[in-house]
C-alpha cells in the first residue's frame, strides 16, 4: 500500500498579493496623470496657471491612492465572494484618500505625508491581514 498524504494545516494568505495587484494599479493611475499633466497645462494654459504646482502633484498622488483603493475592494470582493469582508478589509486604507486629498487641498510638505502615509500604511496593512485571517475561507 501506498502512503497516504496528509493535509497541510497551513492555509495560505493571499492579502500581501492583493495590496501588490491593487498598489501597482495605484502606481500605473499616478503615472498616467503625472504623464498627461503637462499637456494638460500646454492645452489649458491660464487656467491651470492659477493652480501650484505642489496642488497638481499632490491630486495625482490622490488620484493613485484612490485608484488603489477601489482596485483593493473590487479584487477582495471577487476573492473572498463577500462585499461585506472586502469592505471591513479595504477599509482601513480609506484614511490615506483623507489625507492625500487634504494634502491636496491645502498645502502640507510631501514628507510630511509620506512619513505619515508610511506609518498609517504599516497599521492599515495589519487590519487587513486580521480580517483576511478571522474570515473563514476556503
Amino acid at each position: 500500500m501506498g502512503k497516504r498524504k496528509s493535509r497541510s494545516s497551513y492555509e495560505y494568505n493571499h492579502t500581501s498579493v492583493t495590496l501588490l495587484t491593487a498598489l501597482f494599479g495605484g502606481v500605473c493611475a499616478f503615472i498616467a496623470v503625472e504623464t498627461t499633466l503637462p499637456d494638460l497645462i500646454e492645452s489649458w494654459g491660464r487656467q491651470m496657471d492659477k493652480l501650484p504646482g505642489w496642488q497638481l502633484h499632490m491630486g495625482s498622488v490622490c488620484g493613485g491612492i484612490i485608484t488603489f483603493f477601489t482596485f483593493l475592494f473590487i479584487l477582495e470582493a471577487l476573492e473572498t465572494k463577500s462585499r461585506i469582508t472586502a469592505w471591513r478589509s479595504s477599509a482601513p486604507w480609506l484614511p490615506l484618500v483623507g489625507l492625500t486629498l487634504l494634502a491636496t487641498i491645502i498645502h502640507i510638505p510631501y514628507f510630511v505625508v509620506i512619513v505619515a502615509g508610511a506609518i498609517y500604511g504599516v497599521w492599515a496593512y495589519r487590519q487587513t491581514s486580521s480580517v483576511r485571517r478571522s474570515s473563514h475561507l476556503p
